[in-house]
């Protein structure tokens, strides 16, 4: 017996896109009240987590490029 039933209109794709979009709704209204201080979490936190996040993913980025730029095959001489 299945805990949900999805209904036979709706592929698996359709539902993870609803999941998706409703994470991002309840996640935005989490972050707009740890932002502004409502939540007892430090609110600096709120600019440092994602700050950090995006120099991570940079670094991430150039060093795969760095990688991919190293290892590419070279083209023959003609």
């Amino acid at each position: 017996m299945h805990l949900f039933k999805i209904p036979s209109d709706m592929s698996l794709v359709r539902v993870a896109g609803a999941l998706i979009s409703l994470a991002s709704i309840f996640f935005t209204i989490f972050y707009i009240l740890w932002f502004f201080g409502y939540l007892p979490i430090n609110p600096e936190l709120a600019v440092k987590l994602p700050v950090l996040a995006i120099v991570l993913a940079l670094c991430f980025i150039a060093g795969w490029v760095g990688y991919v730029m190293l290892t590419a095959p070279r083209k023959p001489k003609q």
